[in-house]
Parts: structure tokens; sequence; C-alpha cells
């Protein structure tokens, strides 16, 4: 919940932050006196940018510098971490190429701004699935606290007979074994995969016991499209938007593009489509085409990125509920294999023999 709540705080930090720049281009300031005046506030998280003006550094490099040492140390796949890896690049290649940056700052803030707030309902939905598993295991824990309280004479003589020892601790391994399992079912709804589970019998086994993972390669696109867009109304073209993007475009889709700008012998679209095809991915395919059809037919690239990104977030917005209703169903698996039979063993068996015993004198 506290991590939840401070990357609420970052991302609306992060958007206030660029407000502010706006607010002061609109008011007339060049973009580095919007850019110091809003990062030397307490808190802001351009903060390490301001340090880096106050000591002389020119501003592209001072943006590019934070960009990449916040994509280094970022966990991987923060949202809110490569929302400003995203913003600072933005920034830098704004900066280096002049013009106004007014709207491009406005719509990134808005923009940043909508992927919070679909992170937010994602989580929203995350909850609701952690929130019924949890009050599941709270079945035998409950109603041994009840019996213990209401009758501790009981549960003493419950210690104190070998066999009823033997049912309460099987039991509660069972109830343990109930807790990991429907743990990792709830868990595994809208998660990112670690390395283990790229380990392919460690993604089979997490298949069969949480579910199947989908691929986040797409959510790489998005973001990538994104960046790409805004550097593009900065007036760069579609190769130099690349190049100014690449590096600081994380994961497995960050790497193919780092890849196609490396590629100095083909054409942007042509490693575009190369790279798209060794990711089996539609949306990086779709990114690539956008690419090769501006390259063809001279069209505007940045609308079609931009309706490349929206399409896949609406599209992953639909998934998660898709796999938050799946795991409320899936749930009911360790409910009837582990969480009944844990019940039935920590609970009843020892009233069912403490009621014998009672009877027989």
């Amino acid at each position: 919940m506290l991590g939840k709540r401070r990357d609420n705080q970052r991302s609306a930090g992060l958007v206030s932050a660029l407000h502010a720049i706006a607010d002061g281009l609109r008011g007339g300031e060049s973009l580095r006196s919007a850019i110091e005046r809003t990062a030397g506030k307490d808190g802001s998280p351009l903060a390490p940018v301001a340090t880096a003006l106050a000591a002389g550094r020119p501003l592209v490099a001072a943006l590019r510098d934070e960009a990449a040492v916040t994509r280094s140390v970022s966990a991987s796949r923060d949202g809110v971490s490569a929302d400003l890896t995203s913003a600072l690049a933005v920034l830098a290649v704004h900066a280096e190429a002049g013009g106004d940056p007014l709207p491009a700052v406005r719509a990134l803030a808005a923009r940043i701004a909508r992927r919070s707030a679909a992170r937010a309902e994602a989580r929203a939905l995350t909850t609701q699935a952690r929130l019924g598993g949890r009050t599941i295991l709270l079945l035998t824990p409950v109603f041994l606290l009840l019996v213990g309280a209401t009758d501790p004479s009981g549960v003493g003589s419950w210690l104190a007979d070998r066999r009823t020892r033997i049912s309460l601790g099987a039991g509660l391994v069972l109830q343990l074994l109930g807790m990991l399992w429907i743990g990792a079912i709830v868990g595994a709804v809208g998660a990112a995969d670690s390395w283990a589970q790229r380990v392919p019998f460690v993604r089979a086994v997490r298949a069969v016991v949480a579910g199947r993972a989908r691929p986040t390669i797409d959510g790489e696109v998005a973001d990538a499209a994104d960046t790409v867009a805004f550097a593009l109304d900065a007036g760069l073209s579609a190769s130099a938007a690349l190049q100014a993007v690449a590096p600081y475009s994380a994961d497995v889709f960050g790497a193919s593009l780092q890849a196609v700008v490396a590629d100095v012998r083909a054409p942007p679209h042509q490693a575009l489509a190369r790279e798209a095809q060794a990711l089996s991915s539609a949306a990086a395919q779709r990114f690539a085409d956008a690419f090769a059809t501006s390259s063809a037919l001279g069209v505007p690239l940045a609308p079609a990125l931009r309706t490349l990104a929206d399409d896949v977030r609406d599209r992953r917005s639909l998934e998660l509920a898709e796999d938050v209703r799946r795991a409320s169903v899936r749930v009911l698996v360790p409910l009837g294999v582990v969480i009944l039979p844990a019940f039935v063993l920590a609970c009843l068996v020892p009233l069912f023999l403490g009621g014998l015993e009672g009877i027989a004198g």
C-alpha cells in the first residue's frame, strides 16, 4: 500500500513539474530557466537536473545524463520511472532542437497524467483480486482464534493430544500452501515477468499454478511510440527521432531500437521490420509499418505512433480486466483443494476428536 501511495505521489509530482514548466514557458521564460525554477523546489522529480545545472552542466547534457541514470537505476518496468525517463528525453530533444517547447510540454503532461490514471485503474482492479484472496485465507486463522478465545482449555487439550497435534499441524501446513498458491494467482494479475519466469520450466509451472503471463513487449512499444512522437514534434526526422529515443527505451524493445540505430547499412523502416519479425509482436509490427508507410508515402508519422500507443493501452486495460475475472475464478481451485481441507484438519477434526472423547466420558 505504501509503495502504491509513493508511486502516486511520484507520478503526481512529475505531472505538476511539467505543468510548472509549461506555466513558465507561457510566461515568457526560457526552457532552461523554467526547468531550473521547477527543479529547484523541494521534492521535485527534476531536482538532480537542478543540481547539475547549478554545477555548470549544459541543459541538454544534464537532461540526458539524468534520463540515463533514471533508466539504469529504476526497477524493471517501473511505470513512473519510465514516465520520468521519457519526460527527460523529450525535454532534452526540444532543448537541443530549439523552437517552441510549450505545446510539447503541455501534451507530455497530459499524456503522463493519462498513463498514471491507467496504472491507478489497474492497481484498483488487482486490489479487488488481492482482497478476495486474503479474505479466503482468513477462514482457518479466524476460526482458530475464535476457538482459542472462547475455550482456552479446549485448545490446551488439542495440543496435549498427539492426534490433534498432527491434524492441526497438517492443517496449518496446507493453509500455508494455500496462502502461497492464492498469493501466486492474485500476484500474477498485471505483474511483469521476472528473470526467473523467463526460464521455460518456471514459465510452464507458473502457467499451471497461477495462469499464463501476458507479454509485456506491447507496453514497451507504446511507451517508445509516445516518446518518438514527441521527438518528431520537435522537428526531428524519423531516423533522428529514433536515435534520440533509443538510448532511453527500456527492456526488450529498447534493445531492438538500439540495434536499429546501430545498423547503419539498412534504412530505419527496414531494420525495424526485421526486429519486429524477430520479436513476434503485433504492436512492434505496427510500429515498423508506421515508419514504412511514412517513408513510402510521406504521411505524418507522429499521429500514427500516438494512435498505436492509445490502442495498445486500451487493449492492455481490457486484458487486465479479463485477467482479474479469471483470477477470481482460478482461486476456487486452491480453495477446494487446499484451503477447505486445511480448515477441516486444523479446526473440525480436533473438534470431532474432542467430542468423541467427551461422549466416551
